[in-house]
């Protein structure tokens, strides 16, 4: 990082440029890269989840939150790489990121979680299909850009921690967490639907202790890859060799 602090309008970080490009390969041998000059944070966690994930600063974070901020980050927006990938991938290169940066397993799919229910979503011409770290495909009925829009920040903010309670629970795969994300998601939808229908009453959500029970996609685990092993691939590629 380039000793040049910027400061950005309503952002709570200072943010620095990167001195050199960044070149990432991910488990899928998909290459990345944050051009010199990306400005980072260092920390990719949406500000709404600040208060439940945690500060996002720590040393292991800085390369994969660069790449990211490359890809969708504010103040990158006239970039050569911004919004040049599907936001689904670029949420799950940033999972695969951190575990090169060293972070904790849990502590990833936690921080991936983050960016996936509150971070940036774009427009893709795809239709919804997400090619998971572990090398499934958790197909979505369309993008899903704008999705989340509609859903109160309190309720974002109570998905964020029944996605905490999920991972903490049963560890799961790659896939299996996209699977329940995109579940989460529409539960949320449909609670603001029927808020809708009752003509702006209050929104209803499950509590702590009482949530809508998650019937897993059979579907979603199916890979020839160890859950223990989140960097693997079939191939020879090699994550994260170029940071």
């Amino acid at each position: 990082m380039l000793n040049e602090p910027v400061r950005l309008p309503n952002r709570a970080y200072t943010f620095f440029p990167v001195a050199q490009p960044l070149n990432f390969v991910d488990a899928k041998g998909s290459q990345w890269v944050a051009p010199a000059r990306t400005l980072t944070d260092g920390a990719s966690i949406p500000k709404i989840f600040v208060s439940i994930v945690g500060e996002p600063t720590s040393p292991e974070y800085i390369n994969a939150a660069a790449v990211h901020d490359a890809y969708c980050g504010v103040g990158n927006e006239t970039g050569p790489m911004f919004h040049r990938a599907d936001w689904q991938d670029v949420h799950l290169m940033f999972y695969d990121g951190l575990i090169v940066g060293g972070t904790d397993p849990k502590r990833a799919k936690i921080m991936f979680a983050a960016v996936w229910l509150g971070g940036p979503r774009w427009p893709d011409g795809g239709g919804g299909g997400v090619i998971s770290t572990q090398g499934t495909e958790v197909i979505a009925p369309d993008n899903h850009a704008h999705a989340l829009a509609p859903v109160p920040v309190a309720r974002l903010q109570e998905a964020m921690r029944q996605s905490i309670r999920h991972i903490n629970r049963n560890d799961p795969t790659m896939p299996e967490l996209v699977d329940y994300l995109w579940w989460l998601q529409g539960e949320m939808l449909r609670e603001v639907a029927g808020s809708d229908d009752r003509h702006g009453g209050g929104l209803a959500h499950a509590s702590d202790g009482d949530e809508p029970e998650y019937t897993p996609d059979p579907e979603a685990g199916a890979s020839d890859l160890s859950p223990d092993e989140p960097g693997a691939v079939t191939d020879p590629v090699e994550p994260g060799v170029a940071f």
